[in-house]
């Protein structure tokens, strides 16, 4: 008699630890990784440019001016003289003109952004979304997860030219 209790209640384990296990995540957890800032979309704001000279930005690292590299503003930024929690992390730009699309690397701070929801992009960035003379454009833009605008973790560290650019016509974001 004992044997057949100690054989169901294994059964019975056996079955509750399968069924648990293979249970479906709800779209909420299963996201919860995604940043809370991803899928936010600021407004009023406009992208200048600016050029490196060869000088470290406020993340430390120095960048060719060819990078599609940003710099936020101070009200986002933080403390210049610390490394941000937002150095690493990419953004998405989209000019309102013309609907083109770059992705950048925030590697530096905005002291001179007048509104904190624009952002001063590298030469080699600006160029993507509007021509040099045109100097300053409105944009909207998002957090986003990697250079490429997906999920998908960047860990490799190359802060070299990591990016992405469209002129708007492929929705694949």
């Amino acid at each position: 008699m004992f044997k057949v209790f100690l054989v169901s209640s294994f059964f019975t384990l056996l079955f509750a630890c399968i069924h648990v296990q293979s249970a479906p995540i709800p779209g909420h957890l299963r996201n919860s990784r995604r940043s809370i800032h991803a899928r936010q979309v600021y407004t009023g704001g406009d992208a200048t440019y600016y050029l490196q000279n060869g000088n470290a930005g406020a993340c430390g690292q120095t960048n060719p001016d060819s990078s599609f590299i940003a710099a936020m503003p101070t009200a986002r930024y933080g403390d210049t003289g610390q490394v941000s929690s937002l150095c690493g992390k990419y953004v998405k730009i989209t000019n309102i003109n013309n609907q083109k699309i770059v992705t950048v690397k925030i590697a530096d701070a905005c002291p001179s952004c007048e509104s904190e929801n624009s952002i001063d992009l590298s030469q080699g960035a600006f160029t993507q979304i509007a021509t040099i003379e045109e100097g300053e454009v409105p944009i909207t833009w998002e957090y986003v997860d990697s250079d490429s605008g997906s999920s998908t973790d960047n860990s490799s560290g190359d802060d070299t030219d990591s990016s992405s650019s469209s002129d708007g016509s492929d929705d694949g974001w």
